[in-house]
């Protein structure tokens, strides 16, 4: 029968040898690189979960004001600085729809003096990029301008009357938002920062580049003989798809996913993950996939142009 063993006998036990300590430390980091994808693969998740919430929550936004008023909000609004008629665009409209009546009261019937309050529901957290002079007025979800806007081109007031006049081909079957970058400054030039509070007529910056709205020069350029919404304003806003452009590196999309904000193409929309989350004219919110062609995408982006959505929608 063995003697147990002493108090020094249990202090003397040999210590971890190093090569034993780096194999720990080798198996320890083995295991951080394959639980990080799951990480930002949950993370993402949850970001896109996030964004879905915003889209639903501007549909709501956009469904109480037109039955406040009879109408879907207006693209923009020339305005006379009055409470019945106050200097904005779209986001700035829906503001007390989206419980943010205070920062829409705090205007003081102009959006730009506003313009550096940040609005979460107009924020994407996967979107890191912001406009350098007013930081906090980004806005990630941009408005479909053919919707809002109807055939009237910038600095036309427009009021495109209410849900199903404004949709004919039905709510369930028009895009009337989706993401795009709060700064797009791809290398090669040009660069677009749309924020939510600036509008057409009053504020600096009074810039189309910087209205949160999309789907301009589709009506003109689009190979598939829609009608014409653009008003003249070709270039001015992403459009709806790109499949060529002379001088510059189209994408050949429909939009981007998750592209370097220094390497986008401002020419279409832009999101941050991997599917583009779009709102539905019916306030239902829709991720659409970057397989989907120009041509489809276009036709659900069009809201009166007659034409069935095709299998692949």
């Amino acid at each position: 029968m063995s003697s147990p063993r002493s108090p020094r006998d249990r202090h003397n036990r040999p210590s971890f040898t190093l090569i034993e300590l780096l194999v720990v430390i080798a198996i320890i980091a083995i295991l951080i690189g394959l639980l990080l994808p799951a990480v930002q693969k949950v993370r993402e998740a949850a970001a896109r979960m996030a964004c879905s919430n915003n889209l639903a929550q501007i549909g709501k936004g956009v469904h109480n004001y037109e039955s406040a008023y009879g109408r879907v909000p207006t693209a923009w609004q020339q305005g006379d600085g009055t409470a019945n008629k106050p200097y904005g665009a779209l986001h700035f409209f829906i503001l007390p729809f989206i419980e943010q009546d205070n920062v829409y009261k705090a205007a003081g019937n102009n959006s730009w003096n506003m313009s550096n309050v940040k609005i979460k529901t107009y924020n994407c957290p996967s979107d890191s990029s912001s406009y350098s002079t007013v930081p906090e007025g980004g806005a990630n979800y941009a408005f479909n301008y053919v919707v809002f806007g109807g055939s009237g081109g910038w600095g036309v007031v427009r009021n495109p009357g209410g849900i199903n006049a404004a949709m004919p081909d039905g709510t369930s079957n028009t895009v009337i938002f989706a993401e795009r970058y709060k700064s797009c400054r791809p290398s090669w030039g040009g660069h677009t920062e749309p924020l939510w509070a600036t509008n057409p007529w009053s504020g600096n910056p009074a810039d189309p580049w910087r209205v949160p709205a999309f789907g301009f020069t589709s009506a003109s350029n689009s190979p598939y003989g829609y009608p014409n919404h653009n008003g003249g304003l070709s270039g001015y806003y992403p459009d709806m798809g790109w499949t060529s452009q002379s001088g510059y590196p189209a994408p050949n999309a429909a939009f981007q996913t998750a592209p370097n904000a220094s390497n986008c193409s401002w020419f279409v929309l832009q999101t941050p993950h991997s599917t583009m989350q779009t709102l539905l004219g019916d306030a239902s919110v829709r991720g659409v996939t970057p397989s989907i062609s120009v041509q489809t995408w276009t036709i659900a982006c069009f809201p009166d142009d007659g034409q069935v959505l095709p299998g692949n929608w």
